[in-house]
């Protein structure tokens, strides 16, 4: 299969904003956990957050609230938790989040046609796995991973390449990444992927996702039209 004229082999979708309409939850609840802790953020300082690890930005954040004989690891820890249980409570009850329109045709399509479906969030693991399970994907991809797994998340490329160690592409000119973040888009081009592809139906704006995507759609289900 091929996409503007490329050969593909792996897709990497970002999971939030970009296969799942989620309306943003987990930025109101990153901000709703660190408020509660007393840990007070400004809208600039949120506007960095999307596309990042989780945990990541909310030890950068509350680091900067104290000095260096603090034990910063054990409040992020309680803070994680915290933000789980709002996630989970979002994710598991809140009907109006749900896959977006022809998620799962879009998927099928592309394995039919020989290429690998993977997913990989900001998200902690154990999150990630619970909302998989909810939405009833495995039997509809190939692999995913958690920003936890690796070293660092992104922008930088290890999820990426451990996705294409997982289903066995080791060509990255062959990958694609679709996201909703500049993070995600970085994350591609970090990882040499041969075509990086935004979408509007997150928390990305059209202007800063094209300065660096081959393309940008409006979401996910415009993608087949241009797989040949």
């Amino acid at each position: 299969m091929k996409l503007l004229g490329l050969p593909v082999r792996l897709a990497v979708f970002d999971m939030a904003g970009t296969i799942i309409n989620e309306g943003g939850i987990i930025y109101k609840a990153i901000n709703e956990t660190l408020d509660n802790m007393g840990y007070y953020s400004e809208e600039n300082e949120r506007n960095n957050w999307p596309g990042r690890d989780k945990k990541e930005v909310m030890y950068t954040h509350i680091k900067r609230f104290h000095d260096n004989n603090t034990n910063i690891d054990s409040i992020v820890d309680t803070a994680e938790k915290n933000l789980l249980t709002v996630l989970e409570k979002e994710y598991f009850t809140n009907k109006n989040i749900k896959l977006m329109n022809n998620t799962l045709e879009l998927f099928d399509y592309m394995r039919k046609h020989n290429v690998k479906v993977a997913l990989n969030t900001g998200y902690p693991s154990i999150l990630q796995e619970k909302i998989i399970n909810h939405f009833d994907l495995k039997d509809n991809i190939d692999a995913y991973i958690s920003s936890e797994e690796v070293f660092r998340g992104r922008p930088y490329p290890y999820m990426i390449m451990e996705l294409m160690k997982k289903t066995y592409v080791y060509d990255s000119n062959k990958v694609i990444k679709i996201g909703d973040t500049e993070n995600d888009i970085m994350e591609g081009i970090n990882a040499n992927c041969g075509l990086t592809i935004g979408v509007l139906s997150g928390a990305g704006k059209k202007d800063i996702l094209n300065k660096n995507a081959n393309m940008v759609l409006n979401n996910i289900g415009e993608l087949e039209k241009f797989l040949r």
